[in-house]
């Protein structure tokens, strides 16, 4: 009985060590409170403004559909809480490549394009581009990136569910 009591005692010790461990590890990371930040922490208000990715800071951040995202300054928020569907990433994780070929990737997010204003992000691994895929797609199948994102975005929702 008295070794049961003990096991049970460790064992709640190092719940208890390890729970107050990642508690901090998050705090210390921006991952509390609302979440690990989508796009990595990039702004998504950079790629449309800027060109190009830049990274966020926690004390700047929104939440829309569920992600947090990080903006490189109050400006940026403002922006971005203004009008989110203008910025936010059509999918926030997943490749629209890979989604209109019916599969479901991971994003980079510094591997990215704007097609018809919509922040679009691709997998990049060592073995695929889907940014490069997609590019090919639309040079050698004929197929128009209207179309690529159609399809895209009816795989997205059948493969949500």
């Amino acid at each position: 009985m008295i070794r049961l009591s003990r096991r049970i005692c460790s064992a709640t010790l190092l719940t208890l060590l390890c729970v107050t461990a990642l508690t901090t590890h998050a705090s210390e990371h921006g991952l509390t409170e609302h979440g690990q930040p989508a796009l990595e922490g990039f702004s998504p208000v950079s790629y449309h403004e800027k060109g190009h990715p830049e990274m966020g800071l926690k004390k700047h951040r929104s939440i829309h559909k569920g992600n947090v995202y990080w903006f490189t300054s109050a400006e940026q928020k403002k922006t971005f809480d203004a009008a989110p569907e203008e910025y936010a990433p059509t999918f926030p994780r997943s490749c629209p490549y890979n989604l209109a070929q019916g599969r479901v990737e991971t994003v980079d997010p510094t591997n990215f394009k704007i097609v018809d204003g919509q922040l679009l992000l691709f997998h990049r691994s060592p073995d695929r581009d889907g940014l490069q895929r997609w590019e090919e797609s639309v040079v050698n199948d004929r197929i128009t990136e209207k179309e690529l994102l159609r399809r895209a975005k009816s795989n997205f929702i059948d493969l949500k569910f």
